[in-house]
């Protein structure tokens, strides 16, 4: 199921929940995290890889995270729906963050407010509330 220009559901949620709840599964994501996913899509030009698993990847927890998923920390905001962790072929996540960082103020119109500073293979991007007008880093562990 499409659920902007570029993504269907199936790239936000893991492949029980969608085959548990099918389209139903867009309950388990906060809408801005599609709007943030397009908004960089967009602007790089590139496609953005975050589950995978529809076309024979491995990822499938890069996205909304339910219970059966032992990877992260307990309350993470993947286990709200309000996060992603994405790649895009022929970027770095330095080059992605500090992109993010410089223009801080695009990415925050599209719904972002926090990014996992440090990735070494994956770029964090997430819409949590924080209250406050410039961009969280949280640091990554």
């Amino acid at each position: 199921m499409k659920i902007s220009k570029n993504f269907s559901i199936q790239e936000f949620v893991p492949p029980a929940i969608y085959e548990h709840f099918g389209e139903k599964s867009i309950w388990f994501i906060d809408p801005k995290i599609v709007q943030m996913a397009q908004f960089i899509r967009d602007r790089f030009g590139k496609p953005i890889t975050i589950n995978n698993y529809l076309s024979g990847g491995t990822f499938q927890y890069s996205g909304f995270r339910d219970n059966a998923c032992t990877i992260g920390a307990e309350n993470s905001q993947h286990r709200h729906g309000r996060a992603i962790d994405f790649r895009i072929q022929g970027m770095s996540p330095m080059e992605i963050r500090a992109d993010i960082i410089k223009n801080f103020e695009l990415f925050r119109a599209s719904g972002l407010t926090t990014i996992e500073g440090g990735t070494p293979t994956w770029t964090h991007i997430d819409c949590r509330f924080t209250n406050m007008d410039s961009l969280l880093i949280v640091p990554y562990k």
